[in-house]
């Protein structure tokens, strides 16, 4: 009766260390890192991801993408993706399917040849930097969907707000990233935003909201009526008037 005993209690043991490591093992898979981010899309997407359950959602500019998402384009579709790691620049035109890696994505499917992307390499330091851009202040959130604010109305008025004091070193680090900003430009295209992303990065970082404002309205000229972009600007603007 005893050996019975503890063999069910042995049993019982096992059961629960795998259930602990089947647990550990799922979190794990829907704990995936940030890989990169859509920084242009044009037409239908969506993505998924096989660690999670739900099925596809939509793809929406500015969304993080995660390692192991599977984007899927319609026909007329493209979409540009910028990997944080590397700083590797994909522009994909639909029909097609890619699963995102850590560093570039792989074309997916049956049809031969299989689609490739246009490929531009931009300097690691700005491609990490737009990592951080603030789209989604208000809540860290889950990776593989945008994050947004919450909605509220854009002031019309001008940043009267004192800008943020700088030390001398911060200055030279925002006088070095205008220039990288500026070499970003020459090279963009013109409805291209990641130069802009990258320069906010660092103007929210160093609390120039002002200045930031004004690179905001800049890439709302090239996507005018972009709703997160304007709960950016939004932002900043709450920032600059909170005095943070």
């Amino acid at each position: 009766m005893k050996a019975k005993a503890s063999m069910t209690l042995a049993g019982l043991i096992c059961l629960v260390v795998l259930a602990s490591f089947m647990a550990a093992a799922v979190s794990a898979q829907t704990d995936l890192p940030d890989v990169g981010i859509i920084t242009k899309l044009s037409g239908a997407a969506t993505f998924s991801n096989k660690g999670e359950q739900k099925g596809p959602a939509k793809v929406q500019a500015f969304m993080k993408v995660r390692r192991g998402d599977r984007l899927e384009l319609a026909p007329a579709a493209s979409l540009t993706l910028l990997y944080f790691g590397n700083g590797r620049q994909e522009t994909w035109k639909g029909p097609a399917t890619l699963m995102a890696g850590d560093t570039e994505s792989a074309a997916q499917g049956d049809r031969q040849p299989l689609p490739q992307p246009e490929v531009k390499i931009l300097p690691v330091k700005a491609s990490k930097r737009i990592a951080a851009v603030p789209l989604s202040p208000s809540s860290p959130g889950k990776s593989g969907a945008i994050q947004t604010m919450s909605a509220r109305p854009v002031p019309t008025t001008t940043i009267k707000a004192p800008a943020a004091p700088l030390s001398a070193d911060a200055q030279a680090k925002i006088k070095e990233a205008r220039q990288v900003y500026q070499d970003l430009k020459k090279s963009a295209s013109t409805d291209d935003i990641t130069p802009e992303l990258y320069f906010v990065s660092v103007l929210a970082e160093y609390k120039q909201f002002r200045d930031m404002d004004i690179v905001v309205d800049a890439m709302l000229r090239k996507r005018p009526g972009d709703h997160a972009l304007a709960e950016l600007k939004a932002w900043g603007r709450s920032q600059a008037v909170a005095g943070n």
